[in-house]
């Protein structure tokens, strides 16, 4: 059974010129028993690429949100109200907290828009723990912190009832995927650090073989992109040597020309793309 993994929106625009691109992401995820839509982008653009690309969103199974950031929620009060009754599971905590990033200079706001959990708290499945949402997904977070998480993360923080700190991505859940082949991983940004979220994902799931990765790596371009996805590379073929890596959205241009150079499986993905795993 394969994991088709169709990406709707992504940074880099793809081969397709009428698709538009956008800073984010979103998939569209079909297995032999499922249908899910992995986080909607920073707009609506989501909606008119997966039209087309031939894809019904209505005909989805559930929807899911990786993390509370606008690059991934953005085009989640569209979804809301533009398809009917499905469900979306997310955490609980991004309904209780505010994001900023100060990555470009001054503070941005790049929070979830507050209003959807008034207007639909009843479409919306808040996760205190990582939970099985059907028996081949599993949404999971992140109890594993030995490895490295990326630097980029220094300049993101959160605010719960007016006060700030550091953001810990306790929001953060990615995608177990079971298949005959071991886990497929969706993790759309990995503010937790991949290792980390794999080996949570293998934890909860009780599946210890990783066949894939799909996913950003949140290695933003600067001074230490060399070190760290020599770092990187290192601790992903000590721990899973043999595992395909899928990578786009906040994997920066730099990081991905390291990553590729270096001797792991790794493909980098771009808006309108189908991985298959």
């Amino acid at each position: 059974d394969m994991v088709k993994i169709n990406v709707l929106i992504d940074d880099q625009p793809g081969d397709d010129a009428v698709l538009e691109h956008e800073h984010g992401l979103s998939f569209f995820i079909e297995t032999g028993c499922s249908r899910v839509l992995c986080d909607m982008g920073a707009s609506e653009k989501f909606i008119s690429n997966a039209s087309r690309m031939g894809i019904d969103l209505s005909a989805i199974d559930f929807a899911f949100v990786s993390h509370g950031h606008a690059d991934h929620t953005g085009g989640l009060p569209d979804y809301l109200r533009t398809f009917g009754e499905k469900k979306v599971y997310l955490s609980e905590q991004i309904s209780k907290e505010m994001y900023f990033s100060s990555r470009r200079g001054s503070r941005r706001d790049i929070s979830t828009e507050r209003s959807v959990f008034e207007s639909h708290q009843d479409r919306l499945v808040l996760l205190k723990e990582s939970c099985w949402i059907t028996p081949e997904f599993a949404a999971v977070y992140t109890d594993v912190h030995e490895h490295s998480q990326p630097l980029g993360n220094a300049y993101l923080s959160k605010e719960v009832y007016g006060e700030e700190s550091l953001d810990d991505f306790g929001h953060e859940l990615s995608l177990a995927v079971l298949t005959p082949k071991g886990l497929v991983v969706v993790s759309s940004c990995s503010h937790g650090g991949a290792v980390n979220i794999i080996k949570s994902c293998c934890r909860f799931t009780g599946m210890p073989r990783v066949y894939a990765f799909v996913g950003g790596l949140h290695l933003v371009d600067g001074e230490q992109t060399t070190s760290e996805v020599e770092a990187f590379v290192n601790e992903m073929k000590t721990e899973y040597p043999d595992i395909k890596i899928y990578t786009g959205h906040c994997t920066g241009e730099l990081a991905k020309q390291e990553l590729v150079n270096r001797s792991l499986d790794i493909r980098i993905f771009k808006t309108g793309d189908v991985i298959e795993c």
